[in-house]
């Protein structure tokens, strides 16, 4: 829709002024686009942000939970008589130390076996060394930090 107007002076027109009053009434759908845009750009800026935060609390959990398992294997070194435990000691090294550290899907599943191969590993040290107490405290912390929620393999069942 438009308007001409124009302007007398003298009785003489002295300019034409022409006015587009659909971009005027545009001016809704206008800030309404921008005001969409700027929230997008928010929301994306807002969930990495929170997708960075929720990868340092997991490793720092999962560091956690090997630091703890490794400052057990080096107490039980300094402070114990391993002859009847030697192999078993071994073998917890080795899962421990074959413990990747990045996080692709393989690299957590393989997390997630050696972190447990480790754990029963440890329940028959501390029952051979009489130290049942240890594997405790290892639980404790490792329900502390992971909680006792069990997810579904199957993609398709978590939603």
């Amino acid at each position: 829709m438009n308007f001409e107007f124009f302007t007398y002076y003298n009785n003489e027109i002295m300019a034409d002024i022409e006015l587009d009053i659909d971009e005027v009434l545009n001016l809704e759908e206008e800030y309404y686009q921008k005001g969409f845009l700027e929230g997008q750009e928010h929301s994306t800026r807002e969930q990495y942000i929170e997708g960075k935060e929720y990868g340092y609390q997991t490793g720092f959990q999962r560091a956690l939970i090997v630091g703890y398992i490794q400052g057990l294997m080096e107490y039980w070194k300094e402070n114990k008589d391993l002859n009847n435990v030697d192999g078993h000691m071994t073998q917890l090294r080795e899962i421990v130390e074959g413990i990747p550290v990045t996080n692709g899907e393989s690299e957590v599943a393989e997390f997630e076996k050696r972190i447990n191969k480790a754990r029963n590993k440890i329940r028959v040290i501390a029952t051979i060394l009489k130290e049942s107490s240890k594997v405790s405290k290892l639980d404790e912390l490792m329900k502390e930090m992971g909680g006792t929620l069990q997810v579904s393999e199957n993609v398709d069942e978590m939603w």
